[in-house]
């Protein structure tokens, strides 16, 4: 997915380019060619140190999925980065020779093209594939049928299932009327929250109860509805030790070992065969979060690696040559121009 060589590397090997030619008007004999010149490699780019840079994207990409790991993988990234800007900011290729406008102009280039953008490039790319589940029989997207399905989960797990087998439209009655407060609630909290926390749970934690609030009322209840007459069915095979045909033979597998750990826990002994179904479901709607959350990881993956070249290029060749570095260098000549003058002034 990702191009093995993008202009964070070019960018390296811009700076030995300039450096280069500087040294050939510096010095006639090697601008003629008498001396063999050596090309300089930049030992933070070569494999498998360069990998490092790419940590960051992949734990953006991965965060639906293993948002734990998504974020440690931004660590070695942020510490590649900050070497990188060091070195160029200290290095003149072999040489000693620290040039803030040098360090700062690559950790401009650092932010855009290996953090900000990229990352953008990764949520997009997850909304785009979240919005397509909309195209599909609930009309919702797969993040708001993810955000119905862990409300689902958690209204289940506060309740005794065999209360309602024969009477299921209380139970759906009270599910209603929780979840309606919990739209009306995460509604209220998306006005009023911290920008800084929605910009984190934007990019990091993944949990999008907004999701389900801003989405169409009666859309929301037909699906939900839909996966409550599915788990008490489901339910009721499993009761009667039947396997369901929405499951694999591997789920019903689990069934039966969640039904021999209950049931030889003397706490539980009693009801294993109700705690078991609790959680088998449990593990069944999980499921269909996962495969909502690896869509939406699939097309993050797939933004990232048409837009990464494109990324690179753009910041290098239109942002960091037309804009960035012509000023910052020109700073830097003005401000060796003011400190001549004033030191001259002096004398």
């Amino acid at each position: 997915m990702i191009q093995p060589i993008t202009a964070r590397n070019s960018r390296n090997v811009r700076f030995c380019a300039q450096n280069k030619t500087e040294e050939q008007n510096n010095n006639p004999e090697l601008s003629s060619g008498t001396q063999s010149k050596k090309k300089y490699n930049d030992p933070l780019n070569k494999w498998p140190v360069r990998g490092l840079a790419y940590t960051n994207e992949l734990g953006a990409a991965i965060s639906e999925i293993a948002p734990k790991l998504g974020w440690i993988l931004w660590f070695p990234a942020m510490l590649y980065f900050g070497a990188d800007i060091y070195d160029k900011y200290k290095n003149d290729k072999t040489s000693y020779n620290p040039d803030t406008a040098r360090g700062t102009s690559q950790a401009i280039f650092q932010l855009l093209a290996s953090v900000l953008l990229p990352t953008g490039a990764v949520i997009t790319g997850q909304k785009i594939a979240s919005i397509a589940g909309s195209t599909g029989k609930s009309g919702l997207s797969f993040q708001t049928q993810e955000e119905i399905s862990k409300f689902s989960i958690g209204f289940m797990q506060r309740r005794k299932l065999a209360k309602y087998q024969d009477n299921i439209p209380k139970y759906k009655d009270e599910f209603f009327t929780s979840l309606d407060n919990q739209m009306s609630e995460d509604l209220r909290n998306t006005k009023t929250k911290n920008p800084l926390k929605i910009f984190t749970n934007y990019i990091w934690n993944r949990k999008h109860p907004e999701a389900m609030a801003l989405s169409t009322k009666d859309k929301v209840h037909a699906f939900a509805t839909e996966g409550i007459d599915r788990m008490f069915k489901i339910r009721e095979s499993l009761i009667k030790d039947e396997k369901p045909e929405e499951f694999s033979n591997s789920m019903f597998k689990k069934f039966q070992k969640y039904k021999l750990k209950f049931a030889q826990n003397p706490e539980y002994k009693q009801y294993n065969v109700e705690y078991a179904a609790k959680e088998i479901l449990k593990d069944f709607e999980t499921g269909k979060i996962m495969k909502a959350k690896m869509g939406k990881t699939i097309g993050g993956f797939i933004a990232l690696g048409l837009a990464i070249k494109p990324i690179d290029m753009f910041v290098e060749n239109v942002i960091m040559k037309k804009y960035i570095d012509p000023n910052l260098y020109a700073m830097t000549k003005h401000q060796i121009k003011s400190y001549k003058d004033r030191t001259i002034e002096k004398a």
